[in-house]
């Protein structure tokens, strides 16, 4: 099972888990992380290929730097946290290249990041999978 697929099942089962609850051990808030920036590295499924990235929280919205020369705009991020963890889920878009759906969780200072990039096309549509890891900029 990948790291994606299992940030995901946890991210539902605590939003499930919080509605059922209330907020009693686990807080949910959009704007849980903001003004937090972490540094680190992406690298893409099955390459050895690694980039740069900086991935920003501000104001309830969520960006990759490393995105913003293909055009993808800031999204809308959630994130709920659980005694030391947050888990967190956005989702970018660009008006050429389609859409990344982010998953991932914060621990102290660093973060663990899995991301989906789809772009839809005419004939066919390309995706390609991605994990990032990094630290709190400080």
């Amino acid at each position: 099972m990948s790291n994606r697929v299992i940030i995901n099942s946890v991210f539902y089962v605590l939003l499930s888990i919080l509605g059922l609850l209330g907020t009693a051990g686990a807080a949910a808030q959009d704007s849980l992380l903001d003004g937090r920036s972490y540094i680190g590295q992406s690298e893409e499924k099955h390459k050895n290929k690694v980039t740069e990235d900086e991935l920003s929280f501000m104001n309830g919205k969520f960006r990759s730097s490393g995105f913003d020369q293909r055009g993808f705009a800031e999204g809308d991020y959630t994130a709920i946290a659980i005694e030391k963890e947050i888990f967190f889920e956005a989702k970018t878009k660009s008006p050429k290249h389609g859409d990344i759906e982010w998953s991932g969780v914060v621990i102290g200072d660093t973060i663990q990041v899995d991301y989906r990039w789809l772009k839809r096309g005419w004939l066919t549509n390309t995706e390609k999978v991605y994990s990032f890891k990094g630290a709190l900029k400080k």
